[in-house]
């Protein structure tokens, strides 16, 4: 399959490598020829992964994003969400009907993507797709070399429009064995495990991060940490079944309990795989994807759409009070908050129709405005 993969940070690397040891043509772009680095001159990348490790060959390596999506069936965008808008403009003068654009993971991104997109004046693709979690848990461990302890046994998989949601999730499989469908794009939304654990993680150990290199993941794992993180997971459990999606849920305690880990997002395994690579080691700030990413998107989304259906979120709203206050602007309703997608105005069974049918829906025209 021809793949363009969109994004040179580690999950972009790590993807178009992996892409092209499993036999696609591959090709990267990044915004900088700073970003590419030493690909430039040699389009290869050195990736060990679990399941699949070796010299991975891109097809084409460039800056030029015109050049890396022409012909391409399927593009993935390997981004932060907090890109996602800029993406869409960029992106607006060369997408085609026939295309899936994925991105991984999306926040309910392709629903943002593909309003920006219409209100950029793009063609639509066939679809827009976006996966629950990151396809792997990954770090660059070089200038052409990434390394991917763990891959994503469950990758739950929601695509907008709904209604073209087999025969996108067919074309998809293909490329990631791993994914598992889902209802909608919402669905899929709502199975994300960072806004759940990296909150916390970052707010409860922000003296040990203030003090530098540090692994929020195996020193910062406290119990105190633990039971925030049960807490968030358990209001986005309750806003998942006041909107009606089904099992499974992909409950973070499949990550902590070993004996249902087979059950979560990244199987067994996972978590000692992760402490024992020791990458997680690093410098964290408030600009981190984490806060960028998984609060002021993540936690925005979950806390809109458990007020949407009823449901208390405590939890999710005090962080998002507290590190609106430490950030110094407000984080609630902002980000992927259903009101600030255009969605606020509507019920829950209107926002699951025009879930499934997407620019075709009697809706689009008010949200796009």
């Amino acid at each position: 399959m021809n793949v363009a993969v969109l994004g040179a940070s580690n999950g972009g690397f790590t993807t178009a490598a992996d892409l092209a040891l499993a036999g696609h043509s591959v090709r990267l772009w990044g915004r900088t020829a700073q970003a590419l680095g030493s690909l430039a001159k040699d389009p290869t990348i050195a990736l060990a992964a679990e399941g699949r490790a070796g010299s991975a060959r891109l097809a084409r390596v460039t800056t030029d994003l015109a050049e890396a999506v022409a012909g391409a069936e399927v593009v993935i965008a390997a981004i932060p969400a907090t890109g996602h808008d800029d993406l869409a403009k960029r992106l607006a003068p060369h997408v085609n009907e026939r295309q899936i654009i994925l991105l991984t993971p999306g926040t309910l991104g392709s629903c943002a993507m593909a309003r920006a997109l219409a209100r950029a004046g793009a063609m639509l693709p066939f679809a827009l797709a976006e996966t629950g979690t990151l396809p792997y848990l990954t770090r660059k461990t070089g200038p052409a070399a990434v390394s991917a302890p763990v891959r994503a046994a469950n990758l739950p998989l929601g695509v907008f429009p709904a209604s073209r949601g087999k025969q996108t999730f067919a074309r998809l499989a293909d490329l990631f064995p791993a994914a598992r469908p889902c209802v909608d794009a919402l669905d899929a939304a709502l199975t994300n495990a960072g806004p759940v654990i990296h909150p916390p993680l970052v707010l409860l150990n922000a003296g040990a991060i203030d003090g530098g290199r540090f692994d929020v993941h195996a020193a910062g794992t406290t119990a105190s940490v633990r039971r925030l993180i049960d807490v968030v997971d358990a209001e986005r459990l309750a806003t998942r079944t006041g909107w009606g999606y089904p099992a499974p849920h992909y409950e973070l305690a499949t990550y902590y309990e070993e004996a249902r880990a087979a059950e979560g997002l990244y199987g067994a395994g996972a978590k000692a795989k992760l402490l024992a690579s020791g990458l997680w080691s690093e410098i964290l700030t408030f600009d981190h994807r984490y806060v960028t990413e998984d609060v002021a998107f993540g936690l925005a989304l979950f806390e809109s759409a458990g007020r949407a259906a009823g449901v208390e979120t405590p939890g999710v709203s005090g962080l998002l009070l507290t590190f609106g206050a430490l950030l110094g602007r407000e984080l609630s309703g902002r980000g992927r908050a259903l009101e600030h997608l255009g969605l606020g105005d509507f019920s829950r069974r209107e926002i699951r129709g025009f879930l499934d049918q997407g620019w075709e829906s009697p809706m689009w025209a008010k949200v796009i405005r």
